[in-house]
């Protein structure tokens, strides 16, 4: 603040950025939205990051984090909020509350930025930012990694018309209006938005996909993990299937698929990550006696690099009618580390049409098991076309969804 001829003069900062999950946690929305945050302080501005304070996705010294830190010219402040079983769903709406609450004693200090980045999760969280609009006139830019609570009631995890329900409509309705910018991850998020009504105009509605966080582990070509050197030394050739196994993702069809490769002698399958139906694709593999697959915890660093590097092909999906919810963001790494993709979902998504442009992936629709079983076929028969698809798909990764491409857009939306 500076006093000129006994006027107060009010002196913004540049950016704040809202968000529950941010460095050090390494699931993947923290870790984009902490390279956002540096490369924007790259790029010449002030940015200030308000998120939760690491819980789940951390490793050693957790107890060591500070509230308050700076990580290469980024400030960050941390709030505490309540750590309530997240599989619950009474859990996870106390953890929403609570970050929720935490996050509204920063009001005051958020009136400071000429303008917020504020994430749909969770998915209350936009609302402080609409009230700071409303308030002080602070713009924002609200990014959309999903659409709720379409894709809550999609998934039966809320009552259409409850009090949830309601609640997000009301917030939606003033945030979508009110914000200066939208940012849907994908063509068919912003085609559901104008056509479910959910944003009234395309004015403010901008697409800026998501990319691979960490480029730098896919350089060094040699495996370190000893579990899967064994792997690549006792098969010819390895599917991956990598990220969430939640209720938005079809594991039905590739486990079904895969009854087709039962205990094949050359191809294995690997499953990592995390969600409410790895219990489910555990027991599957189990009771059907399925002894060339296995399914890793979440894997990230080097132990993802290896699991990359030994893949030939990669696996992506979603369930029937969750297009337009939401992009399944793993499939940039999988692009990035140059492997073909089989995508599970509707043709008309920007990944299925991408696929298909670029000549690097195959496209079915969900229970398309004969599908399924020919494009696992089509490479593993033809290791020169799976060679040839592997320049594409890293073609189509430095076209589309490299890091700095997309740091720019943002970048440019906030100098506007």
């Amino acid at each position: 603040m500076l006093r000129y001829k006994n006027e107060v003069i009010n002196i913004k900062k540049d950016i704040g950025i809202l968000s529950q999950y941010f460095y050090p946690e390494h699931v993947s929305t923290a870790t984009l939205i902490t390279e956002l945050a540096i490369g924007l302080k790259k790029r010449g501005l002030d940015v200030t990051v308000v998120c939760g304070y690491p819980q789940e996705f951390v490793s050693d010294n957790y107890n060591e984090i500070p509230q308050n830190e700076i990580l290469e010219g980024v400030t960050i402040k941390r709030v505490k909020y309540t750590t309530f079983n997240n599989k619950s769903k009474i859990g996870r709406i106390f953890n929403f509350f609570s970050l929720f609450i935490s996050m509204l004693t920063k009001f005051f200090y958020l009136r400071k930025f000429k303008r917020i980045i504020v994430y749909s999760n969770p998915p209350i969280l936009p609302l402080i930012t609409y009230l700071l609009k409303k308030f002080y006139g602070t713009e924002f830019i609200f990014v959309a990694f999903d659409v709720y609570p379409d894709n809550a009631l999609k998934i039966n995890s809320i009552k259409e018309n409850g009090l949830i329900h309601k609640l997000m409509n009301f917030i939606n309705r003033r945030v979508y209006s009110n914000a200066s910018t939208i940012v849907l991850l994908g063509n068919e998020m912003k085609d559901y938005v104008l056509n479910h009504k959910i944003a009234i105009s395309s004015k403010n509605l901008q697409v800026i996909p998501n990319w691979f966080s960490n480029e730098k582990i896919l350089q060094s070509p040699l495996v370190v993990n000893d579990e899967f050197k064994k792997i690549q030394e006792n098969n010819k050739f390895v599917v991956l299937y990598s990220g969430n196994m939640g209720p938005v993702q079809d594991m039905e069809t590739i486990l079904q698929g895969i009854l087709s490769f039962k205990n094949h002698k050359d191809i294995f399958f690997i499953f990592s990550g995390h969600g409410s139906k790895v219990e489910y694709v555990n027991s599957f593999l189990k009771n059907n006696k399925i002894n060339n697959a296995r399914v890793f915890g979440f894997l990230h660093g080097q132990d993802y690099a290896d699991a990359l590097s030994i893949s030939n092909v990669c696996l992506v999906s979603l369930e029937k009618g969750i297009e337009g919810l939401g992009v399944p963001s793993k499939t940039y790494g999988y692009l990035a580390a140059g492997k073909p993709v089989i995508s599970i979902m509707d043709p008309n998504t920007d990944i299925s049409k991408d696929l298909d442009e670029f000549k690097c992936g195959v496209n079915i629709v969900q229970g398309d098991l004969d599908g399924f079983e020919n494009a696992i076929n089509k490479y593993y028969l033809n290791l020169a076309l799976m060679e040839g698809e592997s320049s594409n798909a890293r073609k189509l990764y430095e076209t589309k969804y490299i890091r700095d491409l997309n740091i720019d857009k943002y970048y440019k939306l906030i100098k506007l």
